[in-house]
């Protein structure tokens, strides 16, 4: 006979394996009903069900998306569109018209971007292609040298030494003299480098916060699968910087060749508003804090650039991103050209890619052979028979890492910023992109991309074909995981 001890031992048992179970087939309904990709809806279900104490802790540090009701949050606060024009400027939006300057084929790209992005093209910018951090880094902090009104910096990875601390002693001098410095550093992008630029900024007493920090509260750690990755720098609501440059020593090297190929891009007119409006969006999120004050920010013509920013994130009830890029890849007529670190697709792209090459358009893909990340080169290599199998042009880049992204439509539109062609990028950062026309900027780019091109290495399916069976085994499991990098 039993003793009571044990009668209860078992019930506990029983009542903590059916809400073990329970929480299991909750945690899978949930998925199923919430989840548009098929594919994560059955994996996140499988997890759930067959790990259903793991599964279910798992699921709800990464698997679900608490953030969309931010924008909620932003338009419920006004600041979903946070600049306000100087009445004395004159406002050119919409003034030009667009068939006039522009191709007839990209013409319904910029309506599907007007029915996506819910926001204007601007007319009158002007953008400076900047070469690796040698250049960048100069022309960044003399900007803030000569900030009189404001600097608003966000950034992944912002080293402490040598030329990240030459940053700081310019964001605390701008800060002492009265000019309202902001600076927002990804939670986990700040780990990348000792000592932490985070305390070094706090010390100075230059306000700044870090984006979901994973471990300061359970909060946090529940979001740890979510990170700024946007670079965006603006200054006195007239000069912007963005692409996909982090700030750190690896990007600079005055007297030879960097640790680390990148590109940035210094932007002026009135895009540079809708660049701030995404940083004090960001900022916002991180603080709580709303603006104080109202932010002008000048918008007077100063180029022949057509631009709109594309702020991308997982608050949005669709990759918006991932939608541009499929519709530009569609109104394509002559080649489209792409430089990116990573390379996992996912469908929608891959087939729009796919489609463009049978239907003549040549698509050049161009890739470092170096990457940080060997096994998102991996899982790449993976996926680049079927682009291969359809006539897309493939190469790897020799040398150092190049972080470089580039995505060029023909001669006259690119998408430039900090996303990566990958699920994270269009999925789980938070990002900041530019949609650009100019034949002038293009042209630049196109030089640069000729350049890169005439040193590098074809990939061919009789390469991939001849690796090793270890390395493809390896590929191909790296491949099952390419949702999730």
């Amino acid at each position: 006979m039993l003793s009571i001890p044990e009668h209860y031992h078992l019930i506990l048992d029983w009542t903590l394996a059916i809400i073990v179970h329970l929480a299991g087939v909750i945690g899978a309904v949930h998925a199923l009903m919430t989840k548009k990709d098929p594919r994560a809806a059955l994996g996140w279900t499988i997890v759930c069900v067959l790990l259903p104490g793991l599964g279910v802790i798992i699921y709800c540090m990464f698997g679900i998306n608490r953030i969309k009701s931010l924008a909620r949050e932003w338009k419920s606060f006004g600041l979903s569109r946070l600049h306000h024009t100087n009445a004395a400027l004159p406002r050119t939006v919409g003034q030009l018209p667009f068939h006039c300057v522009l191709p007839e084929h990209y013409i319904n790209l910029i309506k599907t971007g007007d029915a996506i992005l819910k926001q204007p093209l601007e007319v009158g910018c002007e953008l400076s292609m900047l070469l690796d951090g040698t250049e960048a880094y100069p022309r960044m902090i003399a900007a803030i040298n000569n900030a009189t009104a404001s600097v608003y910096l966000s950034t992944y990875i912002f080293g402490a030494t040598g030329i990240g601390k030459k940053f700081i002693e310019a964001l605390a001098a701008a800060h002492e003299r009265g000019v309202e410095v902001k600076v927002l550093i990804d939670g986990i992008g700040v780990m990348y480098s000792w000592p932490s630029s985070y305390y070094r900024l706090r010390r100075k007493k230059v306000p700044v916060s870090l984006f979901l920090p994973p471990f300061r509260s359970w909060y946090y750690a529940l979001h740890l699968n979510l990170r700024c990755h946007a670079k965006i720098m603006v200054v006195d609501g007239k000069l912007g910087f963005t692409g996909g440059m982090n700030i750190h020593e690896s990007n600079y090297c005055p007297e030879g060749e960097p640790l680390i190929h990148d590109m940035h891009f210094e932007i002026k007119g009135p895009v540079v508003g809708q660049m701030q409006d995404a940083f004090l969006r960001y900022w916002y999120f991180s603080t709580k804090q709303k603006p104080k004050k109202i932010v002008y920010y000048d918008d007077t013509p100063v180029g022949a650039a057509l631009c709109r920013g594309i702020a991308a994130g997982p608050y949005q009830d669709f990759p918006q991103l991932q939608a541009m890029l499929c519709a530009a890849v569609n109104c394509a007529s002559k080649r489209i050209r792409i430089m990116t670190p990573y390379l996992i697709l996912g469908y929608p792209l891959s087939s729009a890619l796919n489609s463009a090459a049978l239907r003549g358009v040549n698509v050049e893909i161009i890739l470092p052979e170096a990457n940080n990340l060997s096994f998102v080169k991996g899982a790449s290599e993976a996926m680049m028979p079927a682009l291969l199998a359809h006539g897309v042009n493939m190469y790897y880049r020799p040398g150092t890492f190049a972080h470089t992204k580039l995505f060029i439509v023909d001669d006259g539109c690119a998408f430039i910023g900090s996303s990566n062609l990958d699920t994270r990028s269009f999925l789980l950062n938070f990002e900041y992109n530019l949609e650009v026309y100019d034949a002038k900027f293009i042209g630049k780019l196109n030089e640069y991309f000729d350049k890169i091109k005439f040193n590098s290495h074809v990939i061919t399916s009789e390469w991939l074909q001849s690796q090793a069976f270890s390395i493809k085994l390896r590929n191909s499991v790296f491949k099952l995981f390419s949702p999730y990098l």
